[in-house]
């Protein structure tokens, strides 16, 4: 008997180069006025300012108190990203809002929950942007935004956003 296994078909060496998509990332830019992608290069970054590989978030303070930062993170690397936004959002007052896969079932998406303001839910899949620079659809996994506003103290709020309505496709 043949099993499931929800498996990515990606190659190992291009799993965490995946470009969000325009439409999704303008969507979100007219809520949030991004300033900063946090996970970028310079051929797939969404803002003009930006971390790299090179130049990584993970050890440069996001000290840009004015600043909303955007981050689609290596997926390898979920959880250090995800721990990283949440310490500089409270040490810098700062919005952090992340693309990620909504892997509930994880311990850093628990962390998720008790340390960021809001989480929204996609529904549907997401058909990131591939190293040619063309969409590509068959995503394994659902996701989230998981979002840390540095002064606001509320506990997490969870809601279910429609993925088509939030990349104005309907």
């Amino acid at each position: 008997m043949e099993r499931f296994v929800n498996k990515s078909n990606t190659e190992e060496a291009s799993k965490d180069t995946w470009q969000t998509p325009e439409a999704l990332f303008d969507a979100l830019d007219q809520e949030f006025d991004f300033d900063f992608d946090v996970c970028a290069s310079r051929a797939n970054s969404l803002c003009n300012e930006y971390f790299t590989e090179e130049l990584s978030a993970l050890d440069h303070e996001w000290d840009y108190s004015s600043y909303c930062f955007f981050m689609n993170p290596p997926y390898s690397q979920t959880e250090l990203f995800l721990n990283r936004a949440a310490d500089q959002a409270k040490a810098h007052n700062i919005t952090v809002v992340a693309l990620v896969n909504a892997n509930t079932d994880t311990k850093w998406f628990s962390n998720a929950v008790k340390s960021s303001n809001e989480i929204r839910l996609i529904s549907g899949r997401i058909g990131f942007i591939g190293q040619a620079g063309k969409k590509v659809n068959g995503n394994t996994k659902g996701q989230c935004l998981i979002i840390w506003r540095g002064n606001c103290k509320t506990a997490c709020n969870i809601v279910m956003v429609n993925r088509d309505e939030l990349m104005g496709e309907k």
